[in-house]
């Protein structure tokens, strides 16, 4: 038999917090012995992708711009966000504040 049972953000996202893991635990017993049976699953959460676009030529010695692009996949918006860009030359990473 199968059971599908859904698992909404709601329940779990309090209990998320910087972790990009769930584990998934299911148990059940059978009536007629009254053995228990369980089954632990591991799910990985996919994080969502950056995605970088240069908006000018990127020249020695001149300053760049670089759109950054990023899709909230939560049903909430996000708070206290920041994104830092770290490459050669800088001297240490760029946060700004989304």
């Amino acid at each position: 038999e199968t059971v599908t049972m859904a698992v909404p953000y709601s329940e779990y996202g309090p209990h998320v917090g910087d972790q990009d893991a769930l584990k998934l635990t299911v148990s059940g017993t059978v009536e007629e012995t009254g053995q228990v049976v369980a089954k632990e699953l591991r799910v990985r959460l996919r994080t969502p992708d950056l995605t970088l676009t240069l908006l000018g030529p990127a020249v020695v010695g001149q300053e760049t711009q670089v759109q950054v692009v990023f899709q909230n996949p939560l049903p909430e918006p996000l708070k206290g966000t920041v994104l830092r860009m770290e490459g050669s030359g800088l001297s240490c990473p760029k946060p700004v504040a989304v």
